[in-house]
């Protein structure tokens, strides 16, 4: 049995539909969900074969490889990573401020330290556990949604900043927030198994772009999100991982290293054809 990760988001809930549907034949696949962080925590701790990661999980190891074709990425707002208060603050206003981050992010924690970095605006960073925004502003001025929990703060709080559109606007870049990977030790041992969850995945993938109406009823009706906003939400996320998302990225953890929590980061794949 491949013990395989899913990130417990209605974002990841989109490439694994047809897996976990039966819309396509998935043999001998265990999948475990949990949040970003959590998942890094189990492929460290050899729970997990493969799993997607945050992406600044995988800039702090030297012993995984990257899937090819597999991302979670945003070409400008994402909807689902959003700075939030109870006030009209704007991003300049947040100085002298504190800033709730929930612990369940890695890669969005980091995006908004390099953000705020680069506006030259100083924060308050309290790391809170869990993700209820109410109790988050009550130990502070703002707090930092990602995923669902974002997703349902819409509408019910005031929104200082889509980090996605926050990148982009500074960058011009798309933001890689996710990354599949394989334990490299697993990929040397069964590099057959890994390359069937490889082509499982992208089938998969392949199916839920050509379904995105069907996928996004299930999910709305699950998640209880209105089904024309989550329809949106989908289009507005990118799941392949092409040249301009590895340049991106490369970016992205050239400014991590810049902030001290990352050295030099070398991207490292799997080889679809079997060489590591």
């Amino acid at each position: 049995m491949i013990r395989l990760g899913k990130i417990a988001f209605a974002n990841c809930d989109f490439p694994y539909y047809a897996i976990e549907h039966g819309r396509m034949e998935a043999h001998d696949i265990e999948i475990t969900q949990a949040h970003p962080v959590e998942l890094a925590r189990m492929l460290f701790d050899n729970e997990l074969d493969i799993s997607p990661i945050s992406s600044i999980m995988y800039g702090k190891r030297n012993d995984l490889l990257i899937l090819p074709g597999l991302s979670i990425t945003s070409n400008d707002f994402t909807k689902s990573v959003l700075i939030c208060s109870n006030g009209k603050l704007d991003f300049s206003e947040l100085d002298g401020k504190t800033l709730c981050i929930p612990e369940t992010t890695a890669s969005s924690a980091t995006l908004i330290k390099i953000i705020l970095r680069l506006k030259g605006v100083n924060v308050n960073i309290n790391q809170c556990k869990g993700t209820d925004i109410d109790r988050m502003l009550k130990h502070g001025d703002a707090a930092l949604l990602i995923g669902d929990s974002a997703i349902h703060a819409i509408g019910k709080y005031s929104i200082i900043a889509d980090l996605g559109n926050e990148w982009k606007k500074m960058t011009g870049k798309k933001m890689v927030y996710a990354l599949w990977v394989a334990r490299e030790e697993f990929a040397k041992e069964h590099p057959d198994k890994v390359r069937y969850v490889l082509d499982t995945l992208l089938r998969s993938k392949d199916y839920a772009y050509k379904n995105v109406s069907e996928i996004a009823a299930f999910i709305a009706r699950q998640k209880k999100i209105d089904c024309s906003f989550m329809r949106d939400y989908l289009h507005t996320l990118d799941y392949d991982f092409d040249d301009e998302s590895v340049e991106s990225l490369k970016l992205y953890f050239r400014y991590a290293k810049e902030c001290g929590i990352t050295g030099d980061v070398k991207l490292r794949f799997f080889d679809a054809q079997g060489k590591i």
